[in-house]
C-alpha cells in the first residue's frame, strides 16, 4: 500500500509538470485562495490535515479524516477590497464520505471611466464555485477522493463558466501521521468575451503529524505541503502548526515560501460543545494590507 501511494504521488507530480509546462497565465484566481480559518492560519498546509469540510477544497480524500457530520461557514475580507465566502458540509456512510463546497469571491465598487474625471458608474466582479465531493476508504489506511465543480465568473457585462475536477488521496501511516496528495482544477472554461484563460491547476503533496502532550492536557499538530501552481515559475512550501489545550482552545501559525507579498500567518480557535469559532490573520507587504478570516464549524 505504501508503494501505491508513492506511485500515485509520482504520477500526479509528472502529470502536473507536463500541464504546467504548457500553461500560460491563468484566470479564476480566486481558486488559489484557501478556505477555512484553521487552514489559512496554518499556512494553507492542509492536504493531509483538512479534517473538516475544507477538505472539499484542499483534498477530497481528506473527507475521510472527519469524525462526524459537520458544516463550515467562512467569511474573509481579502486585500484591496475583495471578499470571499465559503459554505461547506461533510458526512459519511460507512466507507463512503461525501462533501459539498460553495465558494464565492467578489470585488465591489469598481469604477467605470472612459475619459479622465469622475467615474461614470461602478460595477462588481464576481466568481463562484460549486463542488460535490466523494471519497472511499480503499483500506483502513488509504482513501481516494474526487470533486466535480461548476465554475462561474462575471466581470462587468461579460461572463464565463466551466467545469473542473479535483483528485486526491490520503494515506494514514498510523494514528499520528497522515500523508496526502491532490491535483485540483483539472478542466476548462469558456472565453470571457474574446479572452480565453486556463484554470490554475494546483498540485499539493504533504503530511501532517499529531502528538499528544498528556502532562499539559494538550496536543500539537505540524503539517507541511509542497505546492505547485500552473502559470507560476516557482513552487512553494507551506508549513503550519497548531497547539490545542483541552480540546477547547487552539493557537496556530503558518509560513509560505516563494510569494512576493506574503509569508506568515496566525490564528486561533475556541471550541464550545458542537461549535468551533476560528480566526485567521494574514499580513501582506507592499502596502497591500492584511486579511481577516472568520469561520464557524458545527459538528453534529
Amino acid at each position: 500500500m505504501k508503494k501505491f501511494i508513492v506511485s500515485l504521488c509520482c504520477t500526479l507530480l509528472l502529470s502536473a509538470q507536463l500541464m504546467f509546462a504548457q500553461a500560460g497565465q491563468t484566470g479564476f484566481s480566486f481558486l488559489k485562495i484557501g478556505v477555512g480559518s484553521r487552514a489559512l492560519s496554518m499556512g494553507d498546509a492542509s492536504v493531509a490535515a483538512a479534517s473538516d469540510p475544507s477538505a472539499v477544497y484542499y483534498n477530497p480524500a481528506a473527507l475521510s479524516l472527519s469524525d462526524a457530520p459537520s458544516v463550515l461557514l467562512m467569511h474573509q475580507e481579502w486585500i484591496q477590497g475583495a471578499h470571499t465566502d465559503f459554505l461547506g458540509a461533510a458526512t459519511s456512510a460507512g466507507a463512503f464520505h461525501f462533501g459539498l463546497g460553495i465558494a464565492s469571491a467578489a470585488v465591489d465598487d469598481i469604477e467605470v471611466r472612459t475619459t479622465p474625471g469622475p467615474a461614470l458608474s461602478t460595477f462588481s466582479s464576481r466568481n463562484a464555485s460549486i463542488g460535490i465531493s466523494g471519497a472511499y476508504d480503499v483500506s483502513p489506511e488509504l482513501s481516494l477522493g474526487a470533486t466535480g465543480k461548476l465554475l462561474y465568473e462575471k466581470i462587468f457585462l461579460d461572463d464565463a463558466s466551466g467545469l473542473a475536477v479535483d483528485l486526491g488521496a490520503v494515506f494514514r501511516v498510523d494514528s499520528s501521521l497522515s500523508l496526502g496528495t491532490s491535483l485540483a482544477n483539472l478542466g476548462s472554461v469558456s472565453p470571457l468575451r474574446d479572452e480565453a484563460s486556463k484554470l490554475p491547476t494546483i498540485l499539493r503533496i504533504g503530511g501532517a503529524y499529531t502528538t499528544p502532550l498528556p502532562a499539559l492536557e494538550s496536543a500539537v499538530m505540524v503539517s507541511a505541503d509542497f505546492v505547485s501552481m500552473s502559470g507560476e515559475g516557482r513552487s512553494h512550501v507551506h508549513a503550519g502548526g497548531e497547539a490545542t489545550f483541552r480540546e477547547m482552545f487552539s493557537l496556530r501559525a503558518g509560513y509560505q515560501s516563494g510569494y512576493e507579498a506574503r509569508s506568515v500567518s496566525f490564528g486561533m480557535g475556541v471550541r464550545q460543545g458542537m461549535f468551533r469559532f476560528d480566526y485567521a490573520f494574514l499580513p501582506f507587504s507592499l502596502d497591500l494590507g492584511s486579511t481577516h478570516t472568520l469561520s464557524l464549524l458545527v459538528r453534529f
